[in-house]
């Protein structure tokens, strides 16, 4: 688990082979999802060394599809 922070907003990433899941823990009133989804992809690219391709979730927890360089799972 690493903790990444993207223009304010606090994330615990974890990453299990091509998933990677964001958990914001920091306070932030009234949150919109598209900020926060994009700044949830930075910080699990930030925390994979892989690209992301696809986020789903909602303001406090996101879930992530890596794509590894060569195809390979997530360091």
């Amino acid at each position: 688990m690493q903790r990444v922070t993207v223009d304010g907003s606090t994330f615990e990433v974890r990453v299990r082979g091509n998933l990677a899941e964001a958990v914001r823990i920091n306070t932030q009133y009234a949150p919109r999802l598209g900020p926060i989804r994009e700044r949830a992809r930075r910080a699990m690219e930030a925390a994979s060394g892989c690209d992301v391709d696809r986020v789903l979730g909602d303001q406090a927890l996101l879930v992530g599809q890596l794509s590894c360089p060569g195809g390979e799972s997530a360091k």
